[in-house]
């Protein structure tokens, strides 16, 4: 399987608080014009529907709950993707690098986690966030940025990130982990504040 297509990969991973905003189509589109060319790969959080799956008794760490969130951010990536003509959704990486250049390309993971990916636990521990830490890796991506509804104060380690719930508590051993010889390290990762006008920044 080619693992990149020949232009740089960006994975930008979508919070799922953010499917609330109003202008989230014009917003995208208006980031992505301020950043570098690149291929754009996004996945999406899995937001309310997800945290109503734990507060309906599945809290405890469990394969079921862990693949219905899993679902459900597919769900959420596929909707996005008929928001524009530009944008598409697709959930085989065998046929990424076939793909039209779009402004945004829409990424289901469920099939990709299930065959290729096995080193993430199936439990609480594991969110979006540090599914795109994986996928960012898998595919040598130039960058990796996390589009959230706050960004941290400049001071804070990732330890005290992972403490904070600002990001998940499996997202530093997905960064650093050298276990999966395919997984390259990342080497630039940013948070960007999606709710702010100003989308305000921080490298990590």
């Amino acid at each position: 399987m080619k693992r990149s297509p020949s232009t740089p990969v960006r994975v930008i991973k979508l919070g799922g608080s953010l499917l609330t905003l109003p202008d989230l189509t014009s917003r995208l589109e208006r980031w992505l014009t301020r950043q570098p060319p690149m291929f754009n790969l996004c996945i999406v959080g899995g937001g309310q529907p997800v945290q109503n799956i734990r507060d309906l008794g599945c809290s405890a760490d469990s394969s079921e709950s862990h693949w219905s969130a899993v679902q459900q951010m597919d769900v959420h990536a596929r909707s996005l993707s008929q928001r524009s003509p530009n944008w598409i959704y697709f959930d085989s990486l065998n046929s990424y690098s076939f793909i039209s250049p779009t402004t945004i390309n829409f990424f289901g993971v469920e099939n990709w986690l299930r065959n290729e990916i096995h080193c993430l636990p199936e439990s609480w521990d594991v969110t979006s966030d540090s599914i795109a830490v994986i996928l960012a890796r898998f595919l040598n991506a130039e960058e990796l940025i996390l589009l959230k509804s706050t960004i941290p104060q400049s001071d804070r380690t990732l330890i005290q990130l992972i403490d904070e719930g600002y990001v998940d508590r499996h997202f530093k051993t997905a960064l650093t982990s050298s276990d999966d010889h395919q997984l390259s390290t990342i080497e630039h990762v940013k948070f960007v504040n999606f709710r702010d006008k100003e989308l305000m920044e921080l490298k990590l």
